[in-house]
């Protein structure tokens, strides 16, 4: 196989579905040899806030001389983006070795009439076969779907758990109430391995998180981003202080990233107390490195486009949340594509007020949402509605239809950011 190939092959295993359980993933990477076994981690489940949480940290810790993995999902324009090794993405041969003896040992599970492993399981084998032969010190493990059965939950122990914002997402795989996604996130907790838990969940939901870890002997810090003090926000950042950390500077926007980087603080303070050496100056750097692509990320300043993922209500009202603090001054040109199974009609009551316009456009993907059907929900809140065949038509309109100092806004869901991103640099 070449790299191409061995991409088409790991996307070919879509067709399998995504299955939760753990004995598949634990069967492939016993062929593999358990790679997992000699890796210390970093696990964070959780709605929305893992992807942050997860830059932050693992910024941190390779600030520090950690050769630091980090495992996330999904990608924006490379598939390599899904595992990296200090912030570079995963080596292409490196990828095609790894993925031809996977295939293997998927043969070998064939044979003895076990199930094909789903496309994510392949990624996991992917990602901890290659952080083992690359000696990572530390992997910044990010689950896929919930985390009691996710097939990142194969580890059997780790330095410390996080859990960050909890929401109603994927319902119909994780359960249609906040306590029962809330316990499939709990399961990540092991035994006696400290636990970090976003503060501003719904109560009854992290009464149950905290009586889980209880139950296996951990420790519990509630991270309580009420605690930051002297916080200095503006349009592309914060600046704050936590506990005995002054200054510290964010450079990704919105009041609720000042959530999302107590939680990771509040994680790298317990793998300090476990002897990690993160010197103040490492995680004040890390912190101010950190970035998270595709959210509330800036591609253009003349015109203005603003790139958000925001894919569910939570993140949405985070959007929203931003838009008002920083720019409600601003007409605002809406392109919104999103996914069927999204809660799409509560993302729209909450994002789409006193738009200039509205284009829907239908992401590349065999889940999206018509754009007609989205055109005619979001005709209920907004007058300037239009439907682009295509994304780079709807971008164009969106150009056409902006001038002083209109801000054009794109949101709805992850699967089509590549393609704004591609039409803003061939714009420049």
């Amino acid at each position: 196989m070449n790299y191409d190939q061995a991409v088409q092959f790991i996307h070919d295993t879509k067709k399998f579905g995504s299955k939760l359980g753990l004995k598949n993933i634990t069967t492939l990477l016993e062929l593999l040899g358990n790679p997992q076994n000699s890796l210390k981690f970093v696990h964070v489940a959780g709605t929305n806030g893992k992807g942050s949480v997860c830059s932050y940290i693992a910024t941190v810790m390779m600030e520090a001389g950690y050769k630091t993995g980090l495992f996330i999902s999904p990608y924006i324009e490379k598939f390599t983006e899904r595992i990296q090794i200090d912030f570079n993405n995963m080596n292409e041969d490196h990828l095609v070795d790894i993925i031809t003896r996977i295939r293997h040992c998927i043969n070998i599970m064939l044979s003895n009439h076990m199930n094909h492993p789903t496309e994510f399981e392949i990624n996991t084998a992917l990602a901890m076969t290659y952080f083992y032969e690359q000696r990572c010190e530390v992997v910044v493990l990010e689950t896929g779907l919930g985390g009691r059965f996710d097939s990142t939950n194969v580890i059997k122990d780790n330095l410390v758990s996080v859990i960050t914002a909890l929401g109603l997402d994927h319902i119909g795989v994780l359960g249609d109430s906040i306590e029962k996604i809330a316990f499939e996130k709990a399961g990540i907790i092991k035994e006696s391995c400290p636990l970090v838990l976003y503060g501003d969940n719904d109560i009854v939901a992290n009464e149950l998180i905290k009586h889980i870890a209880k139950l296996k002997n951990s420790s519990v810090t509630i991270s309580d981003y009420k605690k930051a003090e002297n916080v200095r926000q503006n349009a592309y950042g914060v600046v704050f202080d936590y506990k005995e950390l002054k200054n510290i500077t964010i450079n990704l926007p919105g009041g609720h990233q000042i959530k999302n980087a107590v939680t990771a603080l509040d994680a790298l303070f317990v793998l300090r107390e476990k002897g990690y050496d993160l010197s103040d100056q490492s995680i004040l750097s890390g912190m101010a490195k950190a970035k998270w692509p595709g959210r509330l990320e800036f591609l253009s300043k003349n015109p203005e486009v603003l790139c958000d993922g925001a894919h569910n209500s939570h993140a949405a009202y985070a959007l929203r949340a931003y838009l008002d603090q920083f720019h409600s001054h601003r007409n605002i040109i809406f392109v919104m594509g999103v996914m069927s199974n999204k809660d799409y009609e509560k993302m729209v009551e909450i994002v789409i007020k006193n738009a200039k316009a509205v284009i829907c456009i239908q992401p590349d993907s065999e889940r999206s949402l018509p754009k007609e059907v989205l055109a005619e929900v979001i005709k209920k809140f907004c007058h300037n509605v239009y439907v682009s065949d295509t994304i780079n038509s709807g971008l164009d309109l969106a150009y056409n239809l902006q001038s002083g100092d209109d801000l054009i806004c794109t949101f709805g869901s992850l699967y089509y950011i590549a393609d704004v991103k591609k039409y803003v640099r061939e714009k420049k």
